[in-house]
Order: C-alpha cells, then structure tokens, then sequence
C-alpha cells in the first residue's frame, strides 16, 4: 500500500469517527428538546462538540490534499469547490425547518469560501484565523444575541448588534468558530501528513493547543468577569464545558492528535469488513447526514416530542435511530447506487474536481 493510500486511509476512519459522533449527537440536538439547555455560542461540550469540529477539520485537510494532487487542474478544483459549497448550502436550506444551521449550510459556507482562500500562503490563512477567533469573540463579549434557532432580527432604530447575531450565531452551527476548524485542517493538509512515527511535529503541537486550553480556561474568568461559571455536574459528561476560544484551542489539539494517530495506526490494516464500512461512510458523509434528517423529520411527524424527555426513551431512540441511518446508507450502496444522494446531486450539478 502506498504513503498517500496509507495516508487517506487514516483520514477515512477518522471521518467515520466523526461522522459517527455527529450522527449520534445530532439526533440528540434534534429531537431530544431537553438537550437545548446545554446548547450554547458561548461555551462547547468537550465530548458532543469536538465531532462536528473534527468534520470540518478534516473538510479543510481534504481540500488541500486534493489541490496537492498533480492529476487535478487547480483552477477547475476551485471551480468545483464553489460549485459543490452552493449545492450543499441549498440542500441545508431545504433541510433548515428540521435541523437549524446544519452541516450542511456551514460546510456550503465553507467550500464556497475556500475557492478564495485555498491559493492563500500560510501566514495568511493564520492572519485569517486570528481575526475570525477575535470576530467571534468580540460579538460574544459585545453581548450579541446567539439564538441556537433560527429568529428574526430585531431591527428597531437599525440595531447592528441583532443583525450580527442574525448572521453570524442564528442556529447552532454558527459558521463562527466553526471555520476556524476548516482552515486549520486547510493549515494541516500543507504539512508532510503521513505515517512517520506516533509524534510527528504536527501532533506535538497538538498537545502543545490541549495543555493551553486548560491554561485559558483555569485563568479566563480571572481576565473576563462576564463570562458565566461552566456547570460541571451532569454525570455523563455532557455538560463538561470548555469556554468559546479554550474550546478552539482543544478542538484543533485533539483534531491534530488523532488525524496523526488514525493515519500511523491504520496504515496496515487489512480487515475487509471494517474497510468497506468506513470507506462507504466516508465516502457518502453527507448522505448519511441526508438520511439523518429525514429520519428526524418522520420521527417528529409521528411521535409526540415531550417523550423524548426521558433521558432513557431518548438514548435507546439515538441507539436504534444511528443503527437505522447506517442500515440504510449501505443499502443503498449496495442496491441501488454506488454514489450516495447528496453526493450524486454534487457531482451532477457541480461536476467533477478531475480533469
């Protein structure tokens, strides 16, 4: 097996990990109404989290691993990067009633911004990165409103401030600081990635990002007295809360790390079964996140949402609602096409990224 198959190997089961964990914790977003207290702009779960951040992650990584490709004219790439984020942004529109600022929105976002950015230096991209960490912060410390759904802005007397939490922060997958993961993994896929021992550079740093955002959280409150005190007590770990930029830090240290060690650690590995199960989520992420929704939209068509308040009902709901999502992506491979949904209509509308 080559380096590069070794490499894109590795990238793929870490997108099953997180295309997994976003599975799960979106129907918990979902349809679990209870789990919206822990929803928040302002401060992250550390485990629930960190999976959407380790998606667009690796969006950013997979962009520019593929502009390495001499095979592929870098002009018609950014071509086929604006086009595929317009056709992902319209089916997240579509998907909106169900699941307020998807992945989908927030990747479309970010794929029609990368046919700019991608041609960027490094000390740019890293220029762009700061500012977009300090944007986000600026309008949390201004006390911009950050709805986790879509409302109105109020727009009495031209306030600014509502029209900026309209944009920026309706919906939980606010493109702030979501971006900040897909340039980074943009960052991440310009260095050697491969699988040369358990501590590459690149994973050093990471620990490095991790060890700093226990630092910024311990110490933030005593150089910001607005921010609210994180609740510790949920005894499933899901109120285990960093604040907005320790959170950023922690999220890429972790990204980093365990891109490396899927990469070195699934560089020989040979078991067909799992192969072909992380291969297929993989390679139809968005179609599993398609189905996902529509699994939510019949769900809540048909049953009565308070039941779902039972933290039990809802755990084995997200328990045979994940086995039903994944159950149906491989039908459909396996019966009636190759190319999932989402990813057909990309590829119809958009074209190809080859020449």
């Amino acid at each position: 097996m080559s380096s590069s198959s070794n490499r894109l190997l590795g990238i793929e089961f870490a997108y099953s990990l997180a295309i997994i964990g976003c599975v799960m914790y979106i129907f918990m977003f979902v349809i679990g109404d209870k789990v919206r207290s822990i929803l928040s702009h302002e401060q992250f779960s550390l485990l629930l989290d960190f999976f959407p951040a380790l998606f667009f992650f690796l969006n950013g990584t997979t962009v520019t691993l593929t502009m390495r490709d001499k095979r592929i004219s870098s002009r018609k790439l950014l071509d086929y990067l604006g086009k595929r984020g317009s056709v992902l942004f319209l089916i997240g529109l579509a998907l909106a009633v169900v699941w307020p600022m998807n992945i989908f929105i927030a990747s479309g976002l970010m794929f029609f911004l990368s046919q700019f950015i991608a041609v960027w230096n490094n000390v740019m991209l890293r220029v762009l990165i700061v500012l977009i960490i300090a944007l986000g912060y600026t309008l949390l410390y201004l006390g911009v409103p950050t709805s986790v759904e879509y409302a109105a802005p109020t727009m009495q007397g031209g306030n600014m401030i509502n029209l900026s939490g309209f944009i920026f922060f309706n919906g939980y997958f606010s493109i702030i600081p979501w971006v900040v993961f897909f340039l980074c993994g943009m960052l991440y896929g310009r260095v050697n990635v491969s699988s040369k021992g358990l501590l590459p550079v690149s994973t050093m740093v990471g620990i490095a990002l991790i060890i700093a955002s226990g630092f910024a959280q311990a110490y933030l409150p005593a150089f910001d007295s607005t921010v609210d005190k994180v609740d510790h007590s949920d005894s499933l770990f899901l109120k285990l809360r960093f604040y907005y930029l320790p959170f950023i830090f922690y999220a890429v240290g972790v990204s980093l790390c365990l891109t490396n060690f899927f990469i070195y650690f699934f560089q020989s590995f040979e078991n067909k079964k799992v192969l072909r199960f992380t291969q297929t989520v993989s390679s139809m992420k968005y179609s599993v996140l398609f189905f996902q929704a529509l699994i939510c939209f019949i769900t809540m068509a048909v049953t009565n949402s308070p039941i779902f308040m039972n933290k039990i009902v809802l755990a084995t709901y997200i328990a045979i609602a994940t086995f039903l999502n994944f159950y149906l992506v491989l039908m459909w491979k396996s019966r009636i096409n190759e190319q999932g949904p989402v990813e057909w209509m990309v590829k119809r509308i958009a074209g190809s990224a080859k020449k």
